[in-house]
Parts: structure tokens; C-alpha cells; sequence
């Protein structure tokens, strides 16, 4: 078959068929030199080069935007989060106070950027090549920053805003290669759980000292989900992470005490290690309280486990004695914020566990222990995984 002669597909005809490609979505802004603010909304922002650090984006040449960014001669892009499709709306419509309202800060060239974007790419104009209708622009990156609490992106999708729903993401890491295996050996049964359950499900693992996420499944699918699970650590000390020490021998048991100790000034070793008898007659893990639970989990995500703030959770937790839902039935909680299983090899060694969460704290009778079924038989069939 000939190839058709350029040219003869219609604009309306392409627009329509790339449409079925999705695209993130970003703000380009500048200033003028007399500090007048400047942006667009662009949909062809992408990396070009890793040395020298370059990227791109395309602008319409009718654009009336473009050629006062072009003249400032330097940009910054700032990726928009998921939840960001009023902030694109109002920069796309031209919107009254659009800046005021979206871009707290400048990049360190002075170009605006927009507030919780994904990422900010800080460029001077290293070239312009003309393209059709459209100019391709190569920014030389000066400056880039990744928030601290990192989003999913805004996708643009055959003319509607979304966000993508990765079914798992995976850690990287430079730990010796046999827990990643592991873990990505259980994903499929972690994606199940997640789908099944409409929670999230991780894989994590002990890992030097510490308790590390390496697959995340089902993230977004909850009000209360995270994105940045993935590769969130926390140590390996009472009373987080019993399930790693509680068939542990009892010398481990006794370090993971310790630990507590150093981490907090103090200890709740009688505490702890009913916890740990607790869990073992169980099987599994339950966590309760949501307040308790929220912090911890900021304290996580920003990297600040080595805080006063994390001492403090840690005494507050130790004071308020034994874990109440490792006592209770399940159907009788109301405040559960995780469930968690052991995932075992051939030798009985607990090498990885399966933990929910997205949790409400709402849970109808049955759920909870529903959710407990599906995770044990979950960790039945991982088991099969990294063994076979």
C-alpha cells in the first residue's frame, strides 16, 4: 500500500487521532522586564537531554503568549498535580488574578511557579527551531525541585483531565537485589488484593534496621491513599513493624527494643512484647487510631522520623500501653487504620509482608474481617510466588 502524499490528513483528523495519546499538563510562565507575569498552558513539555540537562516544549507560533516568554528569554515549568485541573482552566481561560492566586513563589530566575505542582523545571532559551506551525523551544535547565510530598500528575486524555492509576509502583534500591525480587515476584497477588478490596496493598520488607515499602498496588484508589508510599522506610523498632520480630529469635526481639530505647529515650519493653505474643497468636497485625496514624505517616513521608516530633509519637505511643486492636475482635473496631500479614519462605522465614490501608474508620462489622480473609489467603498465594 502507497504511503498517502504529505500533507493530506486533515488538522481536524490528526487533532482527533492524537488525541488518543495522553499528556501531562504544565505551566510555562516568565516575566517581562518590567515584572509583568507571563504563562501558558502547554501539553508538550518533555526531557531532551541528560548532559547538558535540556528540555522542551512547543508552543503555537499564533500563540500571543509565547513571544513575551521568548523575549524574557527564560521559563519555568511547573508540572500540575492531579488535583490541579482549576489551576490549568484558569490560566487557559486568562483568568483575572490567575497569578495571585496559583503562583506563591518565583523560580530562582523570577519566573512564577505554581504552588504544589508536581515538579519545577527552572530554563534559560537555549535555541528555537521552527516546526509547521509551531515552534519547538529547548530550555537549558538552570534549576530543579521535586516537592517534598510529590502528586501523580495532571493527564489530558481525548479532551478530558485526569490522573493515571498506576496498578502498583515499584521501589528502587540499592539493598541486595533478593527482597526487590521477592517483592515483585508478589505484585500480581498484591494487585489483586487491591482491586478486590478497593484499598491499597503494599509489599514491604525489613531492610537494615529499617521497614521499607517496595510495591504499592491500588494507589489513589481511596481518599485517604498516598502516591509517595513507595519507598517510605521507617526503623525497625518497637513498637513499628512487630510483625518482622514476632517469630524473630528472642535476640532480635530483644534489638528491636533497644532500638525504641535510642529512638525515643525510653522503652516499653513489656509493652512490646505483648504486642508481639499478640500478633503471633493472631497471625496478623491490626493498627487503631487514626490521629496517631496520620502523623506518623507525615512524619514518613518528610523524612523526619529523627525529630523531637517523632520522640514524641513514639512516648505517646509507648505510654498509651498494648495496641487495642491485637485485643479486640475485629468486628468490633472502629478505628482500624491498617491490617497486615507475614509473607513466608519455604523455611518459615518471614521475608515480606502484605499491609492494607485506606481504611475509613467506618468499617461495617463484616468488612474488616472479610478484609483479613482476603489478605491471609493473599499471603498464601505469595507464599506459592517465591517459592515456586
Amino acid at each position: 500500500m502507497e504511503a498517502p502524499p504529505t500533507g493530506s490528513i486533515a488538522p481536524a483528523e490528526f487533532r482527533r487521532a492524537l488525541a488518543h495519546y495522553p499528556t501531562g499538563v504544565a505551566l510555562v510562565a516568565s516575566r517581562e522586564a518590567d515584572g509583568t507575569p507571563v504563562g501558558m498552558v502547554v501539553g508538550t513539555f518533555t526531557s531532551v537531554s541528560l548532559e547538558p540537562p535540556l528540555v522542551s516544549f512547543l508552543p503555537d507560533r499564533t500563540s500571543t503568549s509565547w513571544p513575551r516568554i521568548r523575549k524574557a528569554g527564560r521559563f519555568c515549568v511547573s508540572v500540575l498535580g492531579a488535583g490541579q485541573e482549576q489551576v490549568c482552566r484558569s490560566f487557559f481561560t486568562k483568568e483575572a488574578g490567575r497569578f495571585q492566586h496559583h503562583c506563591g513563589s518565583d523560580a530562582p530566575s523570577g519566573s512564577p511557579r505554581v504552588d504544589q505542582a508536581v515538579l519545577w523545571v527552572d530554563c534559560d532559551i537555549e535555541s528555537v527551531v521552527e516546526a509547521g506551525d509551531h515552534d519547538i523551544v529547548l530550555g537549558r535547565v538552570r534549576d530543579i525541585e521535586v516537592p517534598a510530598s510529590p502528586v501523580l500528575p495532571l493527564l489530558f486524555l481525548r479532551g478530558g483531565y485526569g490522573a493515571p492509576a498506576p496498578l502498583s509502583l515499584q521501589a528502587r534500591s540499592s539493598e541486595p537485589g533478593v527482597r526487590l525480587r521477592l517483592a515483585d515476584a508478589v505484585r500480581p497477588e498484591a494487585e489483586a488484593i487491591a482491586r478486590d478490596l478497593n484499598l491499597e496493598c503494599l509489599v514491604s520488607a525489613a531492610v537494615d534496621d529499617h521497614v521499607v515499602s517496595l510495591v504499592a498496588a491500588g494507589v489513589g484508589v481511596s481518599p485517604q491513599g498516598s502516591p509517595t508510599r513507595v519507598g517510605a522506610a521507617f526503623p525497625l523498632a518497637a513498637p513499628f513493624g512487630p510483625l518482622f520480630v514476632a517469630w524473630a529469635s528472642p535476640a532480635e526481639q530483644d534489638a528491636w527494643i533497644t532500638r525504641s530505647g535510642h529512638l525515643a529515650g525510653e522503652q516499653g519493653g513489656r509493652t512490646a512484647r505483648e504486642d508481639l505474643a499478640a500478633v503471633r497468636a493472631l497471625g496478623y497485625q491490626v493498627t487503631t487510631g487514626h490521629a496517631t496514624a496520620d502523623r506518623f505517616e507525615r512524619l514518613v513521608e518528610n523524612g523526619a522520623l529523627d525529630t523531637g516530633d517523632a520522640k514524641d509519637l513514639l512516648r505517646r505511643l509507648v505510654d498509651r500501653g498494648p495496641e487495642p486492636g491485637l485485643r479486640t475482635a475485629l468486628h468490633e473496631l472502629t478505628e482500624v487504620t491498617s491490617l497486615a500479614v507475614p509473607v513466608r519462605t519455604a523455611d518459615g522465614t518471614v521475608a515480606l509482608s502484605l499491609h492494607l490501608i485506606g481504611f475509613t474508620g467506618d468499617e461495617s462489622p463484616d468488612r474488616l474481617p472479610a478484609c483479613r480473609d482476603r489478605l491471609l489467603a493473599g499471603a498464601e498465594r505469595a507464599r506459592e510466588l517465591i517459592s515456586s
